[in-house]
């Protein structure tokens, strides 16, 4: 008697996103997002990261009612999720490498940065009160060592 057994990996992304709380609450549902460059995904956050999920085929993610919905009624548009985003000439490269996290200055507050995610989006950041981002070497460090007029 032959016995094959078939075992199914499934590859999940995970990234760190400030929308996501840093715990989770048991007692409440997971906090879900819409995904930022495809209807057709949406995001779980665990433990203050973003997992990627998938909705079935041909479905949308609808983030009015937090599921996947038909694309009549999800209302998906992907180019108002970010509309603070920084400007075009400060864009996050096409290919993600999270051996070298990329990050932007933010074009007006010295206080505030972005990194961008695993889907080429920049998410906002903000440093702790009193520190500024400083892009020399990519953390938040005392005002009088960063390169920034507000």
């Amino acid at each position: 008697m032959k016995v094959t057994f078939c075992v199914f990996v499934a590859s999940a992304v995970a990234f760190p996103d400030e929308r996501c709380p840093p715990l989770d609450d048991p007692e409440e549902p997971p906090v879900m997002l819409p995904h930022p460059v495809s209807c057709e995904k949406f995001l779980i956050c665990s433990h203050g990261n973003a997992v990627e999920s998938i909705c079935p085929p041909g479905l949308h993610w609808n983030d009015q009612v937090k599921r996947c919905d038909y694309p009549g009624q999800s209302n998906c548009q992907q180019q108002e999720i970010f509309p603070n985003a920084p400007t075009p000439d400060n864009q996050c490269p096409e290919v993600y490498d999270p051996d070298h996290m990329v990050y932007i200055p933010h074009e007006s507050d010295c206080g505030k940065y972005y990194i961008c995610d695993p889907y080429g989006v920049p998410l906002l950041q903000a440093c702790p009160v009193g520190l500024h981002w400083n892009p020399l070497v990519n953390y938040c460090d005392f005002p009088d060592h960063v390169p920034c007029k507000q």
